[in-house]
């Protein structure tokens, strides 16, 4: 025995302290960086990545009961622990195997990474209900009481503490070193957290000739369902008149009259509880809707010169539980007893209404981001004229009130209809100074306004004797990327071809997961295409044309190009 405050305390527990923070160091590093690798190098869609999330969470906090079960009726807490921290191992292992295994095509390593959470829910979820418990079979209770309530406060601070330490370190192992080709290192993001699993069985085994090892009874679990349905089944097919003061009473004569108290305050606890299952579906976003959220976000802190991670929010949930951890009982408890909020309820429902808040101040942070929906109104009709040319343009129209297009310019005209489709006549004239133009050719020409659509058009030579306004696609399609993304189209003339030439738009964030290309080619429709948000430079044949292009989320982007020395213009729409 060690002795703690000046009381006895039993030495076995500080194994299990030490375990547990190992434990939730790699649990909670794990999980913080998993979104980003999903939709990053496995490329699972927003959609996809989030099920797959959530699943894994799901079964990590599922799997308990059935660790529970093992536990208390077949190997006990100590081998249960030892034993599915060791399938706990291995699925780190292959997970860290998985997000290096570049040699096998994506569809295989999707397939071992699934494999890898699969094997750590399964270990993860199997220890969970044993760990804390196992530390309390190491006092004698009652006479230890005290020694145990600081025992629970350690474990807690053990837990938050690695929690904490890992949703801080992880993202920045992540984000910071570059491996296997990639503009990041999930192997390290991954393989960190796994050398402390292997820490958390080496501590756990150091301290197996101290600890007290009780040997395995019966499952309160299945106990407890078992009341459950045998006083159901006893009560359907009870045709005495003698009177139950309640139904579960049925069960006295297969069960102990504690364990029918037992499941008759479980039963009332899940009344109370019966909206947290919602709640923990809201909670748990932060791992996956908020982290896409942070992704759309500029996390740079000039006053520290440092950016935070989008999946490095979810720190701020252990560092709070630490501050809390203390400052409940010493200061908010005393502060709400003080404007009447005493009972455990009142407490539960204040934290509901705060947690409502934060998740409103989370849609509107969206809608933020999202901003405005382009919405044509009823009877009118919206026109965008892109110049093509690297000259002035000047136009003549009886119904648009527009005189000039500037070189490689845009101009958005809004009209006013008469009919849900008005052809519009309109003549362009060119500068003097522009050289692929033959001198005073003017273009006469016309165009279709629709009723509440935008429709684009582009001003450009067709062929090489040729120059046309040509519709592009139907009309434009505003709705914006769903997962927030930037959208963007190409607008080019004849001089480019789509196959053969090496133009390629690439990315220059150093905050970025992976180096976003995106070739000349994949804008062969001229249609919106979603990008990832970040900064990038136009590059043809290993020349730089044109810098830091800065795609922003939510928004609509077109690019025009002319090989006139590559000239080229941005416009956000």
């Amino acid at each position: 025995m060690s002795k703690i405050f000046g009381e006895k305390y039993p030495k076995s527990v500080w194994f299990i302290v030490l375990n547990e923070f190992c434990e939730r160091f790699n649990y909670y590093g794990l999980r913080t960086v998993l979104m980003l690798y999903l939709t990053t190098v496995l490329k699972f869609n927003g959609d996809d990545s989030t099920i797959i999330y959530h699943s894994f969470v799901f079964l990590a906090y599922f799997m308990p009961l059935l660790g529970a079960i093992i536990a208390d009726s077949y190997w006990g807490k100590f081998k249960t622990i030892v034993r599915l921290s060791m399938v706990y191992a291995v699925g780190n292992v292959v997970l860290t195997g998985a997000s290096m295994a570049d040699m096998f095509t994506l569809d295989v390593q999707k397939i071992i990474a699934l494999l890898g959470l699969f094997l750590i829910c399964v270990g993860t979820g199997g220890i969970k209900p044993c760990v804390l418990a196992f530390g309390g079979d190491q006092f004698q209770l009652p006479q230890q009481q005290t020694q145990f309530q600081h025992y629970v406060t350690h474990f807690m601070i053990a837990i938050n503490v690695g929690a904490l330490i890992s949703s801080f370190l992880t993202p920045e192992l992540r984000h910071s070193v570059h491996c296997f080709g990639r503009n990041s290192c999930f192997p390290l993001a991954f393989g960190v957290p796994a050398v402390l699993m292997f820490t958390a069985i080496a501590v756990f085994f150091a301290g197996k000739n101290m600890y007290v090892k009780k040997k395995p009874g019966h499952n309160v679990i299945v106990r407890t369902f078992g009341c459950l349905f045998y006083a159901l089944k006893t009560k359907l097919k009870s045709t005495s008149s003698c009177h139950h003061t309640h139904w579960l009473d049925h069960a006295k004569t297969a069960y102990t009259e504690d364990e029918i108290s037992d499941t008759r305050a479980a039963l009332n606890a899940i009344t109370v509880f019966i909206g947290y299952p919602v709640f923990w579906a809201l909670y748990e976003q932060q791992g996956s809707r908020w982290t896409l959220q942070a992704m759309l976000m500029n996390g740079r802190l000039n006053f520290l010169n440092w950016t935070i991670k989008p999946d490095q929010m979810q720190a701020v949930v252990p560092l709070f539980g630490l501050l809390f951890l203390f400052l409940f009982d010493m200061m908010l408890y005393p502060l709400l007893a003080k404007i009447g909020i005493r009972k455990p309820l009142q407490k539960l429902t204040l934290s509901g209404c705060l947690a409502i808040v934060a998740f409103l101040f989370a849609a509107l942070l969206q809608m933020n981001i999202f901003g405005k929906s382009t919405i044509v109104p009823h009877g009118e009709g919206r026109i965008n004229i892109y110049n093509g040319f690297d000259c002035e343009v000047y136009v003549r129209s009886p119904s648009l009130r527009v005189d000039h297009i500037r070189p490689l310019g845009l101009v958005n005209v809004t009209s006013t209809l008469i009919s849900d489709a008005d052809v519009v006549e309109i003549v362009f004239h060119f500068d003097p100074a522009c050289t692929l133009v033959p001198s005073d050719f003017e273009l006469n020409t016309a165009l279709t306004v629709i009723n509440e659509k935008e429709v684009s058009y582009y001003l450009s030579s067709s062929s090489p004797y040729t120059i046309s306004l040509n519709r592009i696609g139907n009309y434009d399609n505003l709705m914006k990327d769903k997962y927030g993304n930037p959208s963007l189209r190409i607008l080019t003339d004849h001089s480019f071809d789509y196959d053969r030439d090496n133009v390629s738009l690439i990315s220059v964030d150093d905050d970025t997961n992976s180096i976003n290309s995106y070739s000349l080619s994949s804008f062969r429709e001229m249609d919106f295409n979603s990008v990832v948000a970040g900064r990038y430079n136009l590059i043809s044949d290993g020349n730089t044309i044109l810098t830091s292009i800065n795609l922003m989320p939510a928004t609509l982007y077109t690019l025009t190009l002319q090989r006139n020395g590559d000239k080229t213009s941005f416009y956000r729409t």
